[in-house]
């Protein structure tokens, strides 16, 4: 008898995020005639928008739950303050 459910490598995936629908990776093709400055550049937007770069510097360290909890309480209360001062709320 097997102690694991039928559905452990669908749990597996699940938890793990293996299919996500955002790649984990940033391809760019040098086009023809592109500078090397340029492929770059056009590389480092890419990191940037996908948040690559963003997500490592955020997980360098381990956070502790309560510290991460409190952090993203105090950038819930920063952004209200910038929509009432705005005087969108």
């Amino acid at each position: 008898m097997s102690y694991r459910n039928n559905n452990y490598k669908e749990d597996y995936v699940r938890r793990h995020n293996i299919n996500s629908k955002r790649p984990s990776n940033v391809t760019v093709i040098p086009r023809e005639k592109e500078y090397v400055e340029n492929t770059i550049k056009r590389f480092m937007r890419k990191v940037k928008k996908s948040g690559i770069a963003d997500e490592f510097r955020k997980r360098r360290f381990f956070e502790k739950p309560s510290i991460k909890k409190r952090r993203k309480s105090k950038q819930r209360e920063a952004r209200l303050r910038k929509l009432q001062a705005k005087g969108q709320i």
